[in-house]
């Protein structure tokens, strides 16, 4: 029989720690025959936070797969357990997004992202999606077997193409405020700046962090400069492609200039196609329709070019695009 379970509960269940941590919680969808006994605790792999933003976002994803059953899908719920959150809530944004899209074509679904500062009971806990969708930690029912299929309320799995970290409408560049939308552009004008601002909030992604809307404003702007944005379809490839990715596609999704959009889906088709994920890339190149890139990209795509030609082309086409002048500048 299936148990339902509020997030409240399932935190309440995780092992109490003095480090902050990233758990990934396996739920099953039906009995665990392999369990003679009955679980108190539930499945999964948990991750030191300071851990994660070393390790690449395969690594993690790896160590989460050789927990979980190898023949089954799995629904999965991802807590951070830390004392101290940014400012809206939402810590290790990229990391979390970058795990949920790699996972997801093994089967296990992401249904549920949440953060606490600790497990015992009497502890708030945060929706990572719906920063106002919160509640208290509360110890699990004595009659819990986390070996039999379990649920957790009112949480369903989210779309695959722009797995941000934001509900559809909270659109992070627009909540920037009206002295910001003024300011910024004339900063990101100036050249290195711009280069700086954009390099510095893809390093964050890469390490699993997230911009605040005042950046996230100012890496839109700054794309609109051939200069800055020729040199990311083929960024270092030390940076995380997937958690990277995670960032664009948080960026598309927030944007309401056309242009920029067809960017932003450039730069994520030109990184899946590299990555090999010719899933990501198809539904990349149908919104990055005449961004500089965007034919190369579709050509790559088409002729399943080898991973060397990939970077040859890509490297080649970035030279071109970071020469060409910009025809609107920054808007």
């Amino acid at each position: 029989m299936t148990a339902y379970l509020t997030p409240g509960e399932l935190i309440g269940s995780l092992p109490d720690t003095c480090a902050d941590t990233l758990h990934v919680i396996a739920l099953p969808p039906r009995p665990d025959r392999t369990s003679a006994w009955r679980l108190t605790a539930p499945a999964g792999a948990a991750f030191p936070v300071t851990l994660v933003r070393g390790m690449t976002t395969a690594e993690i994803a790896g160590h989460v797969r050789a927990a979980l059953p190898a023949d089954r899908d799995t629904d999965l719920v991802v807590v951070v357990i830390a004392e101290n959150h940014s400012r809206n809530w939402l810590p290790l944004r990229a990391a979390i997004a970058a795990l949920e899209a790699d996972l997801r074509p093994a089967g296990h679904t992401v249904i549920g992202r949440y953060w606490a500062p600790r497990t015992r009971p009497g502890a708030p806990w945060r929706d990572y999606r719906r920063p106002t969708h919160l509640g208290t930690v509360i110890a699990p029912r004595a009659d819990l077997d986390f070996a039999q299929p379990n649920q957790l309320r009112a949480d369903a799995p989210t779309p695959t193409w722009g797995l941000p970290f934001t509900e559809p409408g909270e659109t992070l560049p627009a909540r920037a405020d009206r002295f910001a939308r003024r300011v910024v552009p004339l900063l990101v004008r100036r050249g290195d700046e711009a280069n700086r601002i954009v390099a510095h909030a893809t390093i964050q992604a890469g390490r699993g962090e997230f911009i605040d809307d005042i950046a996230a404003f100012a890496v839109t702007t700054a794309l609109a400069d051939n200069a800055v944005y020729g040199p990311m379809l083929l960024p270092p490839n030390e940076q995380d492609p997937q958690r990277v990715e995670q960032l664009w596609m948080a960026l598309h999704r927030g944007s309401t200039d056309p242009a920029a959009r067809a960017r932003l889906a450039t730069l994520i088709a030109a990184s899946a196609v590299r990555r090999g994920d010719r899933h990501l890339t198809a539904c990349a190149l149908a919104h990055a329709h005449g961004a500089p890139g965007a034919a190369t990209a579709g050509l790559l795509f088409q002729q399943h070019a080898s991973p060397e030609v990939v970077e040859y082309e890509l490297d080649q086409t970035a030279g071109r695009v970071r020469a060409m002048p910009s025809v609107s500048a920054n808007r």
